[in-house]
C-alpha cells in the first residue's frame, strides 16, 4: 500500500495515516480531564477537535496542541498549554474555568454562542 505524503509549513513530510492522531490523542486526555465541567461537548472541527460548555468554544485541540481559545484584539486566538497540564485534571480544569470566565463576559463570545 502507498501513503500518499505531503510536506507541512517547514518542508519536513507527513504521513497522511498519522494527521491528526495527536489531536485525537489529546482529545482523549483532555475530555477526561475535563469530565467536572458541566455541559462539557467536544466536536469535529477543521484538522482538530473543539471543546465547548453550552455551546461556547473555549478550547481546542489543534495542531498537535492543546489550546484555550482568547481574544487579542479584535482576533481570536488559540494559545497553547504545556502539555503536561492534560495530566493535571484539577489544575487543567481551573484553568479552563478561568478562561470560560473571560469568554463569558466578552460580546463576541455571545455573538458566536448563538450561531452554534
Amino acid at each position: 500500500m502507498r501513503v500518499k505524503s505531503l510536506r507541512n509549513a517547514a518542508g519536513a513530510r507527513c504521513n497522511l495515516r498519522v494527521v491528526g492522531q495527536a489531536e485525537d490523542e489529546i482529545r482523549i486526555d483532555a475530555e477526561d480531564a475535563l469530565g467536572a465541567i458541566e455541559g462539557l461537548e467536544v466536536r469535529r472541527v477543521f484538522s482538530g477537535w473543539g471543546f465547548y460548555q453550552h455551546g461556547l468554544l473555549f478550547a481546542a485541540a489543534w495542531d498537535g496542541e492543546f489550546r484555550f481559545r482568547t481574544r487579542h484584539g479584535r482576533r481570536w486566538v488559540y494559545q497553547a498549554v504545556d502539555r503536561e497540564l492534560l495530566d493535571r485534571p484539577d489544575d487543567l480544569v481551573r484553568a479552563a474555568r478561568s478562561n470560560l470566565a473571560k469568554l463569558e463576559t466578552d460580546p463576541a463570545s455571545a455573538k458566536a454562542r448563538r450561531r452554534a
